[in-house]
């Protein structure tokens, strides 16, 4: 499948799968042609970790920077629900963190934005119980940075966009995707769907879900952990993670108390 073969919108993944040391080419800038055609008509899902940096670099609360920037979006292949980037209502259909000169939020783009022309996929290796990720390069007709600037690896590439330290923080989070995915098309309980939505947009919500709900007659959640939560919304996320894998696929990372009424259990899928 050769670039020149692709024409304005198209797009493809190349069917190659990239070690971290794969070479390839790529440069993006002012000085390329197309700089910036790939800033518009975007189906951009929002980590939680870019949920929180993006809201504090407005200095906004989650619930307004949800209503203003994102929309509810459903993974296709997982059917999970999560907030996607919201576009502009213009004729391009741009970001709207699209400036003149680029990008306004550049330090903290999201983690899709960061990968860029690369995509990342996470491998179960079901012989050795682990997780493997892999990483494949995806074309545009448009676009004529690959192939024609320096040489890089992936790895390389990964660590100049900052990806490792935003990628970290989400991995369980993937891993909770890619779980369900595998399961393919099994029915999932819609309170189990809202519970899902709420870790992965809002910290505030699921803060005081914890805090204020029957959460902690439920579960047992111990006092260091409680004191962590109370105000680090980091800290949060990934306590989070791990009681949705718990309600979600029965894992016992978050123990349910011996003595819980049947009526207030999520079953897991």
């Amino acid at each position: 499948m050769a670039i020149t073969e692709l024409r304005g919108m198209d797009r493809i993944i190349v069917p190659i799968k990239l070690e971290p040391g794969t070479k390839f080419v790529f440069q993006c800038g002012p000085g390329v042609p197309c700089f910036k055609l790939c800033c518009s008509a975007l189906y951009l899902p929002l980590t939680p970790y870019d949920i929180l940096r993006l809201r504090d670099h407005f200095g906004l609360t989650t619930d307004e920077f949800l209503l203003q920037y994102t929309e509810p979006f459903i993974l296709p292949r997982s059917g999970l629900p999560v907030a996607r980037l919201k576009m502009r209502d213009d004729a391009e259909k741009t970001c709207p963190f699209l400036g003149e000169e680029g990008c306004t939020v550049y330090p903290v783009r999201p983690l899709a934005c960061r990968y860029y022309p690369l995509g990342l996929g996470i491998f179960r290796n079901r012989d050795e119980g682990r997780n493997e990720d892999f990483y494949y390069l995806v074309k545009e007709g448009f676009c004529q940075g690959l192939d024609s600037g320096p040489e890089i690896t992936v790895d390389e590439y990964r660590k100049s966009q900052g990806i490792p330290e935003t990628e970290e923080p989400v991995k369980e989070w993937a891993e909770i995707i890619m779980k369900k995915e595998s399961l393919g098309p099994v029915e999932v309980p819609e309170k189990s769907l809202q519970l899902f939505f709420m870790v992965s947009t809002n910290p505030e919500r699921f803060r005081r879900f914890v805090f204020e709900s029957k959460f902690l007659e439920i579960f047992e959640v111990d006092e260091d952990t409680l004191s962590r939560i109370r105000e680090d919304d980091l800290a949060l996320l990934q306590f989070g993670f791990r009681w949705l894998k718990s309600v979600l696929f029965g894992e016992n990372l978050v123990r349910r108390r011996k003595e819980v009424p049947e009526h207030r259990k999520v079953k897991p899928l």
